[in-house]
């Protein structure tokens, strides 16, 4: 065994004794992936584990895995931490490996031989399981350990298999055998009554009535309100040394009395059953605290409510003296159980022979009975408040565990709801799959890729993953891989194995709805957004008013879509998507809305994407828009896009993705582009850099399919943006689909576009390194961006105006033109627009020594970005540089070195490769000659990376410099003068004399 969670946390590799762990955070991650072994845990989960926040720089999880993985190496399991890129990490474990999966397979084991009624083997695996554990909690050890449910949950499995086992073995007559165990126990949790009653049992029935006696004491001042009425009887009769009593007493609690026959109705307990441990421990303590009379499990159809329910309605059953009680009350279908039915059913189980015929008569009777007893009453699949409430006693001791699809608000009782089902995490999921093919014997050890590959086209939904798992053993001659062949051509209608359809549980949602939510069902199913909103049902329906957004409530109350986003955002299970596209296809007429539906939808997004642009710059400039006319949108949803527009682009950024390609695959080529470049300005600010690219990749494609130059040059001019470029990231334009862009454009007549695109073509040339055509490029555009009234095009381009001439060398011309641009932009108010020319500014003033007019510029953007991100990373640089140039080294390293890690963080390449310039500068002014040359060729390599070849020749300048001042590498110096010499080559020859 390697690893130990089962009290505190040891690692200790095979023959050898334990390893001396991290501490801190590192400790707090290591216990996460312990406790979730064998489970993919999110960056954002084990920041949480570890440092108790999930917006910690990941930097700091990264070290700890590192440190982590020497760890387990050392322990004996090399490779035991995989990484899965963009997601996370698991830690892998054998049972053997791992006390907890130990644990696990012992009880499973127990279970099974429970069920074969083996019972000496059953005791055997109990013993084992409980003596795998080194203290009441696990992970002791760990401060705030994580996790807290997992721990709860282990703790309430590790008491209950105890009280099994305890249970067991005191009817075996083994009383002296158990009671230290039972006494450590009792200690743990004195309230608990079963561990009072065995330890008194077996203290007494082995000689010691004084202490059981004790025992007795120490639960009644444990329990409030004293100890229950059978326990002070046994205490009573214990204390009079009554054997005759305490044998009937302890008979009568071990076996079921035949006088009167307790109602049984329970179905079996789910064979398959895995996780949902928290839930299952929270409902196991409600039934046995009995705070509540009223206990609901809600979740979409399919979810395993009735699983859970009967898991937990089992575990507790023994508690509840006076039976059980199951009703199927078909809530979801279109033919509801009548209560009135349930009720006769209930009172003939009770044993009352004469039903009353009236309804009232029967509650009233039903109440009176049940008033005596302790019953646990499951009504499954309740359809509203309305069907259960007179199917609930009046009072007494008995609890009614309801699963519902929906909350269900209103009942007259102390009721209480546990959290609504969600979908089953990928390995539980899995876990699921594998237990129910094992249970039958069929081996699919071999098939690990087509298991997952079925288990991914589940989703989490318990019922499709038990169906899939069904039609697995049926056909066990055949392979998974024909089965998950046969479920992904198929889709949901494949899912159905005897009496159990997927489709079927899917489409009871629809039963109670009307045509309205009906048909809004239907058109979400032809959505390729993955979320939706008000707005989204009010273009599906062509519905504007407040109709569409009670429909889609409607949706929501009946678990055919789930909540996904605070406010009214909801979404699709991949598998009740597939269902309500597939019934839309053959139910939703005329048969043109299969298009048109989903058409709205694009059009009313590109509405709103166009006005969330125009309120961050206060209008529609510096884009260009297809022909598309606006559509009618719900005002509530203007106003959230007015409002807050980076908040609300947040909320639809992958809808907007997902309607890119929808629309292209409608043939609304206007749609198309128009929507893709009409975000480009929140992928920007966002750094969402992928989505940039993929939506206008997307984009060109469909205007070149269509032939529609104007698209196709607007297109490829956003390509080229300076901030998309600055990311690295693949496919942007350059210069010769720029120059094609010009053409395009031009072609067309689009003069808005065409100085879009001339100044774009401008900064591409001035990465290639020329500097006199982009100047006379960036005034022609400015022509055009005057003449079509576009004020934040003007501002832009007078900023690289005056970029250029600080690339020149001439910095008075440039803090004249950055002058005119700042004016501009604090007119705008918009800080996006001003932080640039700020920033542009203080570098220009630093050309020219006015130390105080830098500051005050680099100060400004500071107070603009404070928390980091790229408008943070600019300001830190600009006050690196200024710290340089006053000769305040160490302040300089400090900001230099946080505004790299935020470049870095924020993707913006050549910011970086500009820091490890400056940074080179401040090692070469220290005299580290080393850490100079380091970060240069690091400068180097990025600004390579970029093309961006003005820089790349300043980075060579320093490095030769760098070498030729160490005096000690003559070749170093040479190849970077020759690389210089090669780049200067390619320029005009106007432009050489700048560099």
């Amino acid at each position: 065994m390697i690893f130990r969670i089962l009290g505190d946390l040891e690692v200790r590799p095979p023959g050898g004794g334990p390893v001396a762990l991290p501490g801190g955070h590192h400790l707090s991650v290591l216990a996460a992936l312990l406790i979730r072994a064998n489970q993919q845990l999110s960056t954002a989960e084990l920041l949480r584990a570890g440092w108790g926040d999930p917006e910690v720089s990941p930097a700091q999880l990264h070290k700890a895995i590192s440190a982590l993985r020497r760890l387990v190496d050392q322990a004996g399991s090399p490779g035991a931490i995989k990484t899965h890129n963009r997601f996370g990490y698991e830690l892998k474990a054998a049972s053997g490996e791992l006390d907890l999966l130990q644990f696990l397979r012992h009880v499973e084991r127990a279970d099974a031989a429970r069920r074969d009624q083996r019972i000496p083997d059953e005791i055997e695996h109990l013993r084992a399981a409980i003596r795998l554990w080194r203290g009441s909690t696990p992970l002791a050890n760990v401060p705030d350990a994580p996790f807290a449910g997992d721990i709860a949950a282990l703790r309430s499995r590790r008491k209950r298999s105890a009280v099994r086992l305890f249970t067991l073995e005191h009817t075996r007559g083994e009383h002296a055998a158990i009671l230290d165990d039972l006494t450590q126990f009792a200690a743990e949790d004195p309230a608990d009554g079963e561990l009072c009653r065995l330890l008194m049992l077996s203290l007494y029935l082995s000689g010691h009535a004084a202490e059981a006696m004790a025992a007795l004491e120490r639960h009644e001042e444990a329990v409030d309100g004293g100890a229950a009425k059978e326990l002070r009887k046994l205490g009573y009769s214990m204390a009079m040394h009554n054997d005759e009593a305490v044998a009937r007493a302890d008979d009568a609690t071990s076996r079921v009395p035949r006088e009167v026959p307790l109602p049984r109705q329970l179905p079996p307990a789910p064979a398959s059953f895995v996780g949902r441990e928290d839930l299952l421990a929270e409902l196991g303590q409600l039934l046995r605290d009995r705070r509540r009379t009223v206990v609901v499990i809600s979740g979409p159809g399919g979810m395993g409510k009735t699983a859970l329910a009967l898991r937990a309605a089992h575990e507790a059953a023994d508690q509840f003296t006076g039976g059980q009680l199951w009703a199927d009350l078909r809530g979801s279908s279109d033919q509801p159980v009548d209560p009135g039915e349930v009720l006769a059913e209930f009172l003939r189980a009770l044993g009352e022979t004469a039903v009353p015929e009236g309804r009232r008569e029967r509650t009233g009777l039903f109440r009176t009975l049940a008033a005596g007893r302790k019953l646990l009453i499951v009504l499954d699949d309740a359809g509203s408040v309305a069907q259960i409430r007179d199917l609930l006693p009046g009072g007494g001791a008995s609890i009614v565990l309801v699963t519902a699809r929906r909350r269900l608000p209103g009942i007259d009782a102390a009721v209480h709801h546990v959290p609504t089902l969600e979908a089953l995490d990928h390995g539980t999921a899995a876990a699921l799959f594998r237990n129910v093919v094992a249970t039958a014997q069929v081996d699919v050890s071999g098939e690990r890729e087509a298991v997952e590959g079925v288990v991914r086209l589940c989703g989490g939904l318990p019922l499709a993953l038990r169906i899939a798992a069904q039609m697995r053993v049926e056909d066990f001659h055949r392979p998974t891989a024909e089965l998950l062949r046969r479920l992904r051509e198929q889709g949901p209608a494949a899912f159905r194995h005897g009496d159990e359809s997927l489709a079927r549980t899917l489409g009871a949602g629809l039963a109670p709805l009307d045509d309205l939510a009906r048909r809004l069902f239907l058109g979400l199913g032809l959505l390729a957004q993955p979320t939706f909103g008000e707005w989204t049902a009010a273009a599906l329906l062509a519905e504007p008013g407040p109709a569409a957004g009670s429909a889609l409530a409607r949706l929501a109350l009946v678990g055919l879509v789930d909540p996904v986003h605070p406010g009214a955002r909801y979404g699709f299970h991949d598998l009740t998507r597939d269902y309500a596209r597939d019934r839309a296809r053959a139910e939703l007429t005329p048969p043109g809305e299969h298009a048109e539906a989903p058409a709205r939808v694009c059009r009313a997004l590109l509405t709103l994407t166009r006005r969330a642009h125009e309120a961050v710059y206060g209008g529609r400039f510096d884009v260009v828009h297809s022909d598309e006319p606006d559509v009618a949108v719900p005002d509530s949803e203007v106003d959230a896009v007015t409002s807050d527009p980076r908040t609300w682009f947040e909320i639809e950024r992958l809808n907007i993705r997902a309607a890119v390609g929808q629309a292209a695959a409608l043939g609304l080529t206007g749609v198309c582009w128009d929507l893709a470049v009409s975000a480009h300005e929140f992928y920007a600010l966002g750094q969402y850099f992928d989505d940039w690219r993929v939506t206008h990749e997307i984009a060109l494609t469909e205007c070149r399919r269509a032939g529609d130059r104007r698209g196709e040059g607007v297109v490829l001019v956003s390509l080229g943006q300076p901030p998309l470029v600055a990311s690295g990231s693949p496919g942007v334009s350059g210069v010769a689909e720029l120059e094609r862009a010009q053409v395009l454009l031009a072609d067309v007549g689009e003069q808005h576009g065409r100085a879009v695109a001339l100044r774009t073509l401008a900064n591409a040339l001035r990465r290639r390194g020329e500097l006199a055509r982009p100047l006379r490029q960036f005034t022609e555009a400015l022509v055009h961006y005057r003449e079509s009234d576009d004020v934040v095009g003007v501002q832009q381009t007078l900023r690289f105006v005056g970029q250029a001439h600080l690339d020149m060398g001439n910095s008075a011309a440039a803090v004249a033109t950055l002058r005119e641009a700042e004016r501009m932009a604090r007119g705008l108010g918009q800080p996006q627009v001003l932080a640039p020319t700020l920033y542009w500014m203080g570098h220009a003033y630093l050309d020219l020594g006015n130390g105080a007019a830098a500051e005050a510029a680099f100060g400004e953007v500071l107070a603009m970005f404070p928390d980091g991100g790229v408008g943070h990373a600019y300001a830190l640089h600009g006050l690196g540089a200024l710290a340089l140039a006053g000769g305040e080294f160490d302040v300089a390293a400090a900001r230099l070195a946080r505004a790299a890690e935020c470049a870095r963080e924020s993707a913006d390449v050549l910011l970086e490769g500009r820091i490890h310039l400056t940074a080179a500068a401040l090692e070469g002014a220290r005299g580290v000659r080393i850490e100079q040359e380091v970060l240069l060729l690091r400068a180097v390599e990025l600004f390579q990376s970029l093309g961006a070849v003005h820089l790349e020749i300043a980075a060579q300048a320093a490095l030769a410099d760098a070498y030729a001042w160490g005096d000690d590498q003559p070749e170093a110096e040479a190849a970077a003068r020759d690389r210089i010499r090669e780049l200067l080559s390619g320029l005009p020859p106007e432009d050489r004399r700048y560099r």
